[in-house]
């Protein structure tokens, strides 16, 4: 459809809406696994209704300025159009980042967050659902003069200080009406996803996108938009037919190479310089546009169809393409140097429309800045450039005025190197298994970090980096060539941002905001943060800051026990010795692994769903005849253990991540809302809960000969609680959470403690990495034995807790599991470690008996890990066969072998899980020639797995 401008943003609005039409969906994912969903949507009518009543709220305000407090939800559409079919403008900011200052700006608030206050002595509340509305109710009337104005965006920019960016309907409407004309007629399901956040103006003008073109808005929920995992991205695309997108080169970039099921898309990159030569060859049938522009003169000025670019050479090495001036637009190149061509972009947009204020911002600034809107003339952006008529793209982009650094004389723009290091690498690694993902440069060294998608042996990262530097046009040290497949750091706008400690860890919980307070007084995991997410962070940071490798047991335990601003500072300072050539991606050597076999047939006797991922491991009641087990759907239940059918089940309404523990005549479990709660292991009827102060994430521990249990949580303390649910008894340890069972000796007169601290009580070891798996007793020798998340592993006397022994294992990573004696004497000790590799150890030394690595099966698509979890060992039935080792890798695949102590087993993969296990499968013996397997999965099942004896003897 063609709309005559100029033109108000409102008035964009295809005709062909009809009432039942899906107008927004929002579409969210479980960030624990890779999967997604629609949460919900709104038709037409509920949009128009909606936006109306709040256009009716507004009209005796207006015109006025109203704030938009946004987080990510359905109902942004309808803020944005009611406001402005009110005559008023709005103004978006984080609801992370609202000052008390901004708030007398306004005169309306619409609340789209459910976080964010708005103080009553300013404003009274009016509307409270789908969304709250605000106005004053001090008796200002923050009333504007008349004017074009339809919103006001804050940016820092590159061209100055902090501005507030006015902008008119008849600036912004002329964006929309020239990308209508590069879309296709839009079918009736038809999407334009919207990644960008309501803060960036971009978002804006996809919005009227959308509605001016009949295609529905497919938004993020915070989860996909914050995280901005490619995989997940592709499944939105996919399952929500989208057919439009607009985002920056960083963002598409994180797609999967040669994704399925993506139909043909109009793709257009803008936020960052793109090079025609870094489009994807699968999507030949796709079509690209750049576009480029400065939020001073918002959006978008020049666009460029990159189709028709991808056989032009660039007029410098490291350009990239600007295209020609949109409609209503002006691009130009002033101070330019004769010498060498380059001068500066300056923007302008025809009758203006657009105006920007300075800090402080307030009412008497915004009224002048107003009136000189209609006479806005060029604005200087900042970027450099130089020309190329011939071209398809007159103007083509260098860097930015504060990215340029002179080395040995020379003057670089970083932005052309990023670019140049992109087009050389995707042209060698074209047609192998990497995939080349993005590139910051960093000065103070010269630094180039270049994200891949695959891992690169030492000898293919060499290989790679040498034939790079030999065709650079810029100089740059070999050492400070990083090739990596750690993600480099997005802000909210999708822009990648230069590599450090302190963005690596704030992008680990979401987007990188420095401003939000919180990081400065809540801990990783009050922010949002799992242990998962912990091993992620810490092993992140050690790749690209080699000096923090000696340092993981302290950041492991500042992570989990202080403020995660004391770790962040914590990590800075031990980065900064840090020397020039630290940084290299050594990921994997020569390949000697021991090749797996899945020779044995295992039949599914039965799989029970449990509404959400099964993390939790099974625990089961020969005598009943019961499997129990809970999971995050925060679903308990007590199944059939011949055919699984459900007995009975309970719903506590919080995520059950924790194995139970049967005492007496109850199921014993705690959830993630930090209560414990008692179940009659009869009929499911609760009989009582117990709060523990803060998340359980253990199985409680039964104490013998007694009707009591001991329970940790992330409250910091251990509780010993009767049958009844009373506290017997409370201990503080050492303040840091405790998510490791609890060990008790078989008089019941000690408990072993291990905490993310590192530390225990009655006698108490320090200096130990966080420990996450329980200490493993063994009484006949007088030792305890645990393991940590740094990869160590100690040796201790029972009675003093002096320290026997001490070791790690190689290769190194990290144990989230406990030790697990295998029959023998003195006992082996099996270790489970994050490289997916098994260890036997000799209790006597901690001397490796042997070592296997169990990843020489490839890891399962979709899968964010593949480490091994906690073995556990079938003791044999028939006599001289030895005991049977069964352990999981995260991935899904399902391992057993023999548990031999002197000779490294060759482990058999016996089936492959549909999805990733954090669950500790359960080996049983249900009937003679049949070993049984519980085991817990995130395709939200407990399956129960036969396998014949015969077969594993004969393939062993």
């Amino acid at each position: 459809m063609c709309f005559k401008w100029p033109c108000s943003l409102h008035s964009l609005v295809s005709p062909r809406w009809l009432s039942d039409d899906v107008v927004a969906e929002m579409w969210t994912n479980d960030p624990e696994f890779l999967s997604i969903q629609k949460e919900e949507d709104l038709i037409f009518s509920d949009f128009f209704h909606l936006a109306t009543q709040l256009a009716e709220h507004l009209r005796p305000l207006s015109p006025t300025l109203v704030g938009i407090l946004w987080s990510p939800s359905l109902y942004t559409l309808v803020a944005v159009h009611g406001i402005l079919l009110s005559s008023s403008a709005f103004l978006p900011l984080s609801d992370r980042n609202c000052s008390s200052e901004m708030l007398k700006l306004f005169g309306a608030i619409v609340c789209l967050s459910t976080k964010s206050n708005v103080p009553d002595d300013y404003f009274k509340c009016i509307q409270t659902s789908p969304f709250k509305v605000f106005t004053r109710s001090d008796g200002i009337l923050q009333r504007l003069p008349p004017s074009d104005l339809a919103y006001c965006i804050t940016t820092s920019g590159s061209t100055g200080s902090p501005k507030l960016v006015l902008t008119g309907h008849s600036c912004a409407s002329a964006n929309v009406v020239e990308l209508c004309t590069r879309l296709p007629l839009a079918a009736n399901t038809s999407g334009v996803f919207i990644t960008a956040p309501l803060t960036f103006d971009a978002c804006i003008i996809q919005f009227y996108l959308g509605l001016a073109t009949h295609r529905r808005a497919v938004l993020p929920s915070a989860s996909l938009l914050f995280g901005m995992e490619g995989k997940l991205l592709a499944q939105v695309i996919s399952s929500a037919n989208i057919d439009t997108w607009q985002c920056t080169p960083s963002v598409f970039g994180r797609l999967p190479s040669s994704p399925a099921g993506l139909k043909h898309l109009w793709i257009f990159l803008g936020g960052e310089p793109c090079s025609p030569a870094r489009l994807p060859r699968w999507a030949k049938d796709w079509k690209f546009f750049f576009l480029y522009g400065l939020t001073e003169v918002s959006a978008w000025s020049s666009i460029v169809d990159a189709n028709m670019l991808v056989s032009e050479e660039p007029p410098r090495v490291g350009a990239t393409p600007l295209g020609v001036a949109m409609a209503h637009s002006q691009i130009v190149l002033k101070d330019i140097d004769k010498k060498t061509g380059i001068g500066q972009v300056y923007t302008a947009r025809e009758g203006g429309g657009y105006a920007t204020i300075e800090e402080p911002f307030t009412t008497v600034r915004l009224s002048a800045a107003l009136q000189q809107m209609p006479n806005a003339g060029l604005v200087a952006t900042g970027d450099f450039a130089t020309t190329s008529p011939a071209s398809q793209s007159p103007l083509w982009f260098l860097g930015r005025k504060d990215r340029v650094v002179k080395v040995h004389g020379r003057k670089c723009h970083l932005e052309s190197l990023e670019t140049e290091i992109l087009e050389l690498l995707t042209s060698r690694v074209n047609g192998s298994r990497h995939h080349v993902i993005n590139c910051r440069c960093e000065v103070h060294p010269l630094r180039a970090h270049v994200q891949l998608d695959g891992d690169l042996s030492p000898k293919e990262a060499d290989d790679i980096r040498q034939w790079l530097l030999q065709r650079l046009t810029f100089p740059i040290s070999s050492c400070n060539l990083i090739l990596s497949n750690s993600l480099l750091s997005l802000n909210a706008n999708g822009k990648v941002v230069d590599k450090s400690v302190r963005l690596a860890c704030l992008s680990s919980i979401g987007p990188v905001d420095e401003n939000n307070e919180q990081h400065y007084r809540l801990t990783f995991q009050q922010l949002g943060g799992s242990s998962l997410k912990a091993m992620h962070l810490v092993e992140s940071l050690t790749s690209d800051w080699p000096s923090l490798k000696v340092k993981k047991a302290l950041l492991l335990s500042t992570l989990f026990s202080r403020p995660f601003a004391e770790f962040i500072q914590a990590a800075q300072e031990s980065a900064l010795t840090d020397v020039e050539g630290a940084g290299e991606l050594l990921v994997s050597g020569a390949d000697t692994r021991k090749k797996t076999r899945s020779d044995c047939k295992v039949d599914i006797v039965w799989s029970a769903v449990l509404g959400k991922c099964v993390d939790a491991s099974p625990v089961v009641d020969a005598a009943m005849e019961s499997v129990f087990i809970g999971s995050h759907a925060g679903v308990f239940k007590r199944l059939c253990l011949r055919t699984g059918e459900v007995i009975w089940s309970h719903v506590v309404g919080s995520r059950i991540e924790a194995t139970a523990c049967l005492i007496d005549d109850l199921v014993v479990f705690g959830t993630l809302d930090g209560n414990l709660h008692a179940l009659r292991a009869a009929d499911g009827v609760l009989a009582w809960t117990v709060e523990m102060g803060g998340a359980v994430k253990s199985s409680p521990t039964l104490v013998p000969n007694s009707h009591r249990m001991l329970a940790g949580s992330h409250g910091r303390r251990v509780l010993a609680i009767d049958g009844r649910g009373h506290t017997v008894w409370m201990a503080n340890l050492d303040r840091s959470p405790i998510v490791a069972p609890i060990t008790v000796d078989g008089k019941s007169e000690f408990a072993f403690v291990g905490t993310l601290g590192g530390g225990t009580t009655d006698w108490s070891v320090s200096e130990l990495g966080p420990i996450f798996g329980s200490p493993t007793l063994l009484s006949g020798l007088g030792r305890v034995v645990v393991t940590t998340a740094d990869g160590g592993v100690y040796c201790l006397s029972e009675s003093r807790g002096e320290r026997i022994w001490m070791t790690t294992v190689i290769p190194k990573g990290g144990f989230f599991s406990p030790p697990v004696p295998l029959p023998h004497y003195p006992p082996i000790l099996l270790l489970a470690n994050q490289s997916g590799h098994l260890h036997a150890l000799a209790s006597t030394d901690g001397s490796v008996a042997w070592s296997v690595d169990c990843g020489g099966v490839e890891r399962a698509a979709g899968a964010h890990t593949a480490f091994l979890t906690t073995p556990r060992v079938a003791l044999p039935k028939q006599p001289k066969q030895p005991p049977l080792v069964v352990f999981a890798r995260t991935d899904g695949c399902l391992f057993v072998c023999m548990g031999h102590a002197t000779t490294p087993p060759i482990p058999h993969v016996v089936h492959k899980l549909p999805s990733e296990t954090f669950s500790v499968p359960l080996p049983l013996y249900l009937e003679p020639s049949l070993l049984s397997i519980l085991i817990g999965c995130r395709d939200n099942t407990v399956t129960r797995l036969d396998i014949n004896l015969k077969d594993i003897f004969e393939v062993a």
